[in-house]
């Protein structure tokens, strides 16, 4: 993997210096399981896997592991913001993944998937 492919891992990793090493391995596992990541450039593969991660625990029974992978899913997104927040798109970020965007889309798509397969919820 050539250096620009890495700039995803490369700026995460200091970050996750002291994160919990179960949290640190599933946002890992989040950014190597993710399909068609992009690692070149943080806030998009943070943000796709992020919303993967999301979608997974949506999907989920709502064991411990899709709690972490809650975590995981969660912690991603916020270092989306982070890696969005210094390099001046934050607003684009938020617009494109937030309620309105992509997470409200996949979310809502999620759950009215999992209501129609009669898995219970609301």
């Amino acid at each position: 993997m050539t250096p620009t492919a890495n700039a995803t891992r490369l700026w995460l990793e200091p970050r996750l210096a002291d994160a919990p090493l179960e949290l640190r391995d599933d946002i890992l596992q989040l950014l190597d399981t993710t399909p068609g990541l992009d690692l070149s450039d943080p806030v998009d593969a943070l943000a796709a896997a992020a919303l993967a991660g999301f979608e997974q625990v949506v999907a989920g029974t709502g064991s411990r592991s899709e709690a972490l992978r809650l975590l995981a899913a969660d912690a991603a997104l916020t270092y989306a913001f982070e890696a969005a927040a210094e390099v001046g798109r934050s607003a684009e970020l938020a617009d494109r993944v937030g309620l309105d965007g992509e997470l409200g889309k996949r979310l809502t798509e999620a759950v009215n998937a999992r209501r129609g397969s009669g898995a219970g919820g609301p």
